[in-house]
């Protein structure tokens, strides 16, 4: 289970084999046997103690700010990385490996969001959406060939080719997606700094998919912070950046089905000090329950049911066996 504590002043103990709980409400006590991650959002307070069983237990300690963007983890040792892996990983930007994984991740991206634009198209009798809709996919589909045709051996050489035409197909896709959504839901752009539901949901979604992936590459030995694409930056989890591009649809179909449902609306929002948008606690929950009620529901991969969350888990294995298996001639003098 995830164990999400967010209560003003609330605090994080341990007894026994347990984790407990005291707030407000009073105190609750939860097998440590029965957690998987323990969530803390701002104005909690969490005992040594308590993370010392965390860490006995394999308990994922992710701390959020208000927004549930993750802003720090605590994971058990675990060994470290292998150096082999880290540096073919460092390798795979100056390589023509590295250029044809990223071209595999941003065509995948592009791909995931044609269907789903296409299942919602063969669902429509609205005339107008599927002219608007038939306009943009062909456009995503030329995108798609327009990445598959470029060539390079250092990702130096083809990174603002690649992201303008990741660029010019996001767009079609939101345009897409703001004409579907009813009257009050629509909004002009996508945005990071969000003053619209959609955008706030979605924003939200991805911060919580960014932490999960970055927690499955520990766990595959690769380095979150060693980028292929997006140029290593102080702090910041570049090769989730990366991988991430080809796993967004997962946020971005449960953020459509939300939004044009009414599931979240202003209504759920709260202005924030610094000019932005809070969810409240029930929209915040409801945002965590559907996207763990996604993460770890049954899809079909190599021709297995499997969750989600471990389809996810065996694509970055993949990942990690070709950059392990990597043998270049001639490491580059720096």
């Amino acid at each position: 289970m995830v164990l999400t504590v967010q209560e003003y002043g609330a605090k994080i103990g341990k007894r026994s084999n347990c984790l407990t709980v005291k707030s407000s409400k009073g105190e609750k006590e939860i097998s440590a046997d029965k957690v998987k991650e323990l969530h803390i959002y701002p104005a909690c307070n969490i005992s040594a103690d308590a993370i010392q069983l965390c860490m006995e237990k394999d308990i994922w300690i992710l701390f959020l700010d208000g927004y549930g963007n993750p802003k720090g983890e605590i994971l058990p040792f675990s060994g470290g990385s292998s150096p082999i892996y880290k540096r073919n990983q460092i390798l795979l930007a100056r390589s023509r490996d590295g250029v044809e994984m990223v071209k595999g991740f941003l065509s995948k991206k592009i791909e995931n969001r044609i269907s789903q634009l296409e299942k919602i198209l063969l669902e429509t009798e609205d005339s107008d959406a599927v002219l608007y809709l038939s306009v943009r996919i062909k456009r995503m589909q030329e995108s798609v060939e327009k990445i598959r045709d470029v060539q390079g051996t250092d990702m130096n050489q083809v990174r603002d080719t690649l992201q303008g035409i990741e660029g010019s197909s996001g767009r079609s896709y939101f345009e897409c997606i703001s004409f579907l959504m009813p009257d009050d839901m629509k909004f002009s752009q996508r945005q990071r700094a969000a003053q619209d539901v959609y955008n706030c949901v979605l924003n939200y979604l991805y911060g919580i998919l960014y932490a999960k992936i970055k927690n499955l590459m520990y766990q595959c030995r690769l380095d979150p912070y060693i980028g292929v694409m997006h140029v290593d930056t102080y702090n910041k989890p570049t090769f989730v950046f990366d991988f991430i591009e080809s796993q967004r649809i997962i946020c971005e179909e449960l953020a459509y089905e939300i939004c044009h449902d009414r599931r979240i609306t202003m209504k759920d929002m709260k202005p924030d000090s610094g000019g932005g948008l809070l969810f409240t606690d029930e929209g915040r929950k409801l945002l965590v329950s559907k996207f763990y009620e996604t993460f770890k529901g049954k899809v079909v991969y190599r021709k297995k049911r499997i969750t989600l969350e471990r389809k996810i888990y065996m694509e970055l294995l993949e990942v990690a066996e070709k950059i392990g298996e990597k043998k270049p001639d001639v490491l580059a003098a720096v």
